[in-house]
Order: structure tokens, then C-alpha cells, then sequence
């Protein structure tokens, strides 16, 4: 796999956090997922840090984060 692809993946997941993705950046972070473990343990390490920050902050984990839903 291009580390290139994997940069922009990981930018897109980290993008979902703030935006709403379209259904073209969707698509390619779901091809690209099943392929390559490096993303979807990145995908794993920022919702955790995003359950943590919203616990710390004593809000609820939001938008099933920590079910992993999507």
C-alpha cells in the first residue's frame, strides 16, 4: 500500500471528527480498511482518545465511539 493513500485515509478519519464526510471519502476509507492494519489502528487509537476526552471533560461518549459503531 502507498503511504500516500494511507496518509490521506488517516486525514479523512481524522476528518470525520469535525465534519461530515461525503459518500466518495467514505467509500475509499471502506476499501481501504480491510487492507491495511496500520489505518484501523489509527481509526481505533482516535476514538479512543475521543471517549477519553469527552470522559475527562465528563460528557457522554457520543456518536458510538465506544460501541465502534460508524
Amino acid at each position: 500500500m502507498r503511504m500516500g493513500k494511507c496518509k490521506d485515509i488517516t486525514r479523512l478519519l481524522s476528518d470525520a471528527l469535525d465534519r461530515s464526510l461525503s459518500t466518495g471519502e467514505w467509500l475509499a476509507i471502506r476499501l481501504h480498511l480491510p487492507t491495511c492494519s496500520g489505518c484501523r489502528n489509527y481509526r481505533k487509537q482516535i476514538r479512543l482518545l475521543r471517549v477519553a476526552a469527552h470522559v475527562a471533560s465528563g460528557a457522554a461518549a457520543v456518536d458510538g465511539a465506544a460501541s465502534g459503531d460508524e
